[in-house]
């Protein structure tokens, strides 16, 4: 059932993006995604997503300052954040929340459907 919601992934792993993307497409969202934090804003600012997934190691910079630009533009600011990322050390998941993002996960302890749940409370 498609939802005419947009999901914006950030990610510079390119099977994860793959796998978000097939599974959210799955779910009915529609996807974009940018493997550079560079690329965000303007992205955001053009498809106008409902949701943006980040993760903290990107190509070239960090999440967490893409959850703090994010947070500090107009126009983004409500946009709910997921944080995907292998860092589970609890300063690092502090550190995202702290930054205004909505939900963290883990990726080596999250069950993919835990994310798409997560989604769709965030957005619905």
């Amino acid at each position: 059932m498609k939802t005419n919601k947009k999901i914006l992934i950030v990610e510079d792993d390119l099977f994860t993006i793959k796998l978000y993307t097939r599974l959210l497409n799955d779910a009915g969202f529609d996807t974009i995604s940018t493997p550079t934090a560079r690329e965000v804003i303007g992205l955001a600012k053009r498809e106008k997503p409902n949701l943006i997934i980040v993760d903290l190691m990107l190509v070239d910079g960090n999440g967490f300052e893409v959850i703090k630009e994010v947070r500090s533009t107009t126009g983004l600011k409500k946009i709910p954040i997921i944080t995907l990322s292998n860092l589970g050390q609890e300063t690092d998941i502090n550190e995202a929340i702290r930054k205004g993002s909505n939900k963290y996960f883990v990726k080596s302890n999250t069950r993919f459907e835990e994310v798409i749940e997560a989604v769709k409370e965030l957005i619905q």
